[in-house]
């Protein structure tokens, strides 16, 4: 393969592997709300309205990816067990850039002595 086969290979199993943590925390947050031990509360929305499946679905996924990928704008508050579930994706969205970066980094000296 040369080296931009790599490269746009590399960023589409970056993306998957991005939206597969952030698809299955939101599952969580979802599993979380019904069980009732965990929920997340939008401070822009009625009750009524967060109350609708589809909100509950559309809330969960946009409360998991801005949480891995920024920590939060603030707009959304986790409560319950849904605390301790999004410092984990946090932990997890602050760690995996420099886990990918270490694995080429370290891990694939022949790659980067070859490409010099």
């Amino acid at each position: 393969m040369n080296r931009k086969t790599i490269i746009i290979y590399n960023v589409i199993i970056l993306f998957n592997l991005y939206f597969i943590i952030a698809a299955a925390f939101s599952l969580i947050y979802i599993l979380l709300d019904y069980a009732d031990i965990g929920f997340i509360v939008d401070h822009y929305s009625s009750g009524v309205h967060q109350e609708q499946l589809i909100d509950i679905i559309t809330r969960s996924l946009y409360f998991s990816f801005i949480t891995l990928f920024a920590v939060g704008y603030g707009d959304m508050t986790p409560f319950g067990f849904a605390k301790a579930v999004s410092m984990i994706q946090a932990f997890v969205g602050f760690i995996l850039p420099y886990a990918i970066l270490l694995n080429y980094i370290i891990y694939r000296p022949k790659l980067n002595k070859r490409n010099k």
